[in-house]
């Protein structure tokens, strides 16, 4: 047992071993001999801090975090003893505890450009953007040579969808450290999405020069090259992003998905069946629908029905293959979501419905869209990306009210329904919200929202069907990927005000207009819990 002795500091012998211990990465000496200061000095607070971040950097999070607290009990007013415990409560999830330590230790150090880095992280965990595009500006403007701040700002700016801004922060990053990998690589995904596939792809291929290992990158490489119309190259991509890191479940997925499209249904089928997820299982069973072999399919779905009980993707196919073949499968997520489509409109909710619309339109627009945004079903078209139903104000706090009455109301109306769709109804009010503005021939694809529960529409503006159903939504169990035509469908022509929802497993498309004139519609999903 050794000798504890308070109220003194151990030789400076020992804390330039600590410290050279530490610097030099012989983090099993280090943790050592600062657990044998920690345990003779206990009052000695540069003890802890070391213990600390050597426990932290050896993995052992929640030790770390104990040793953090008596660093900043024995002294508050370091800063970074703060700003050391806000990064293992990160670390541990623990985020508004995290925030908190950050904000101490800036306001212990107002200029710790760090802590402000690492508080934007947390806050973008936490969902808060805007506050974490400030917080990281701050980290930037008290060091303009932070390459890592500018590429943390970029990432957020890509999340807002301010690509142009993105792509500045990334390249500033880059000019600052002109062998930044992962830089290029997500200055690669920007491009993509504006649309500047040239530079994108060759943004990829530097951050793959840099980096021959990047796994990543070879795999947004080959997406790009897929895109460009490119299969073989794209092929060869996917290829060398799984030699490289044979667990890589998106590119497997990514390559299932051009086999696929090459109509190598079989060697699709084993790419997705290495994955086992969700998406995976999804795409295996589209698979075997496009092989015809629609028994196993009826097998696979009543295996892992529990599993994929909640899959908005497996419930799409499940329903398809049901009404086909004229048998139930084992899915029980919502086994005829035609059924449940279900219609209101806000002049039930307000005096002057004319008025509001305008005024909801009013306030969309100051949310900046993108003109058909990648990997959208939407066609000569705007689409929000912000999801303006997570904290509203104004008139968009008030529609948000009004479809949370309609979703009372629409539960009400099934709640006897056996189903998983109603029986396991998510426990919170959780909307994503978006809004999309169609121009004259404008459409959707047939689409479901896999990340959704319930989905719906608020027509804001519609368009004059032409006794053609023009404009119309057009609700259908099949898509393009798998589909019959003589599939059931139903079909809706809105009216202005008109609220719509159905289950997010239900494919819809919205039929393409002539009439010259916009049609603006709010669309969001229920999202499940969790």
């Amino acid at each position: 047992m050794p000798q504890v002795t308070y109220g003194a500091s151990p030789p400076q012998s020992q804390l330039m071993s600590l410290l050279e211990h530490y610097q030099t990465g012989r983090f099993e000496a280090a943790e050592q001999l600062a657990k044998s200061l920690t345990e003779q000095y206990p009052y000695h607070q540069l003890s802890w801090k070391v213990l600390a971040v050597v426990l932290k950097q050896s993995g052992r999070k929640a030790e770390a975090l104990s040793a953090n607290r008596k660093a900043v009990e024995l002294d508050p007013h370091d800063a970074e003893a703060c700003y050391n415990m806000g990064n293992t409560l990160q670390d541990l999830f623990r985020l508004e505890e995290a925030r908190a330590s950050y904000l101490q230790a800036i306001r212990l150090k107002p200029d710790y450009a760090k802590a402000y880095s690492d508080l934007g992280n947390t806050l973008k965990k936490l969902g808060r953007l805007e506050e974490a595009e400030t917080s990281y500006r701050q980290a930037t403007t008290l060091n303009p040579n932070f390459a890592g701040a500018h590429y943390n700002l970029g990432i957020t700016l890509q999340e807002l969808n301010e690509l142009e801004k993105a792509e500045a922060s990334y390249r500033q990053a880059i000019k600052l450290k002109p062998d930044y990998a992962q830089a290029y690589n997500n200055l690669g995904v920007t491009l993509k999405a504006l649309r500047r596939l040239d530079e994108a792809e060759a943004s990829y291929r530097r951050a793959i020069a840099l980096n021959p290992g990047f796994a990543e990158a070879h795999n947004n490489l080959a997406i790009m090259l897929k895109e460009l119309g490119r299969p073989e190259e794209a092929e060869a991509g996917f290829n060398r992003a799984i030699a490289l890191n044979p667990d890589y479940t998106d590119a497997f997925m990514n390559r299932g998905q051009l086999l696929f499209d090459k109509g190598e249904f079989e060697a699709a089928l084993r790419d997705f069946e290495i994955c086992n997820t969700e998406d995976s299982r999804a795409a295996a069973l589209t698979c075997l629908y496009m092989l015809e072999r629609v028994e196993e399919i009826y097998k696979r779905i009543e295996m892992q029905s529990k599993l994929d009980d909640t899959n908005i993707k497996v419930a799409a196919i499940a329903t398809l293959v049901a009404d086909q073949f004229k048998k139930e499968t084992a899915h029980n997520f919502c086994k005829n979501p035609l059924d449940f489509i279900y219609h209101a409109n806000i002049s039930s909710h307000v005096e002057d419905p004319d008025s509001y619309i305008s005024d909801v339109i009013k306030e969309l627009l100051a949310i900046k869209p993108t003109w058909e945004p990648a990997n959208q079903s939407i066609n000569k078209g705007f689409q929000s990306h912000y999801n303006f139903l997570e904290n509203p104000s104004g008139v968009l706090a008030s529609l948000k009210s009004i479809i949370i009455e309609e979703l009372d109301a629409y539960r009400l109306k099934f709640n006897n329904e056996s189903c998983s769709y109603i029986q396991k109804w998510p426990s919170g009010n959780n909307l994503s919200g978006w809004y999309v503005i169609l121009k004259q021939q404008g459409f959707h694809y047939p689409h479901i929202h896999p990340s959704g529960w319930l989905s719906g529409v608020v027509y804001l503006q519609v368009v004059p069907s032409a006794d053609r159903n023009e404009g119309a939504i057009e609700f259908c169990l099949g898509a393009d990927r798998y589909s019959d035509a003589n599939a059931s469908k139903v079909t809706y022509i809105p009216r202005a005000g008109d609220i719509v929802f159905f289950p997010s497993s239900l494919h819809h498309r919205t039929v393409p207009f002539t009439a010259d004139s916009d049609r603006i519609v709010v669309a969001f999903d229920l999202c499940p819990d969790g």
